[in-house]
């Protein structure tokens, strides 16, 4: 069981448990030295490290390996999953979390917007980008 850090997509809880067939719990957290950004021509943002910064989510606790490999697969080659640490209910928890590798020229000079994402982009999450995603990861199994 790993615990993890989501900043993004994730936010939503219809994501996730169409990602993974399962709810979890979860509770806000920050990680600090870090700060996410919108992604250019992009739906979904990114973190990346930056003195002074936070970035605000939500901690989603123990994820069994088959989801943690689901939403790893999800996240793809332009993040790198990391061991960081975040505050969340008052305490310090070492967890992991998917920091964006692909370079700053990708990112916008804005944080992301969940409830744009929703409102604009979450029905075709729901209907196409996660069943694609799934199809794939199963078919690469």
């Amino acid at each position: 069981m790993q615990n993890i850090f989501v900043y993004g997509t994730l936010l939503s809880p219809v994501i996730l448990k169409k990602l993974t067939g399962k709810s979890f719990k979860t509770s806000l957290a920050v990680l600090s030295g870090y700060k996410r950004h919108g992604i250019k021509n992009g739906d979904y943002p990114a973190i990346i490290q930056h003195e002074n910064s936070n970035s605000v989510g939500l901690l989603i606790e123990k994820l069994d390996d088959l989801s943690l490999s689901i939403i790893s697969f999800y996240e793809g080659e332009e993040y790198e999953k990391k061991k960081v640490t975040v505050n969340s209910n008052g305490k310090s928890e070492d967890v992991l979390t998917f920091v964006w590798v692909q370079g700053i020229e990708f990112i916008e000079n804005k944080d992301w917007d969940l409830d744009n994402f929703e409102k604009t982009f979450l029905e075709h999450y729901l209907e196409v980008v996660i069943p694609e995603t799934l199809k794939e990861f199963h078919r690469k199994q």
